[in-house]
């Protein structure tokens, strides 16, 4: 989802954001800069077309995260990592492995099980998605330890 930043910001900066018809209506207007403002208008295909998609999803929770730019930017992100995984992309914060009783060693968030019955990338397996590969793993550990290193 393009349009994570911008969500992102509008979190930042406490403002709301509704699709009206073939507008976006922003509150409280004078949280609005002027630069997000030409931002806005530039990307603002991908953001309606991200906020219908995020609505769709959302079903009965909508108007919660709609009037809440915190639950907006979060459940943004979480359609994101949704779309990597069923992309077989490998979240940036999949930093860890575990091995997953079906899938086998996969890429996961820090914090889980090192063996485990299932993984988010059981899904992926059932539905015949793309798959993270072994370069995948060792590769995004290298990065997560080269980046604790640099700290």
């Amino acid at each position: 989802m393009s349009a994570l930043p911008i969500f992102s910001e509008l979190s930042d900066k406490g403002l709301r954001v509704r699709v009206d018809g073939p507008d976006l209506v922003l509150s409280p207007k004078k949280a609005l800069t002027p630069s997000l403002a030409s931002r806005i208008k530039k990307e603002k295909p991908v953001l309606i077309q991200s906020l219908e998609e995020i609505k769709r999803k959302a079903g009965s929770d909508w108007d919660e995260i709609a009037d809440d730019p915190e639950q907006l930017r979060a459940f943004a992100e979480l359609l994101m990592i949704e779309d990597m995984r069923h992309r077989g992309i490998v979240p940036d914060h999949y930093t860890a492995t575990t091995n997953c009783k079906h899938c086998g060693p996969v890429p996961i968030f820090e914090g889980n099980w090192p063996e485990s019955d299932g993984c988010p990338w059981c899904f992926n397996r059932l539905q015949g998605l793309p798959m993270p590969n072994k370069h995948d793993l060792s590769t995004k550990r290298l990065e997560h330890q080269l980046e604790a290193l640099r700290e």
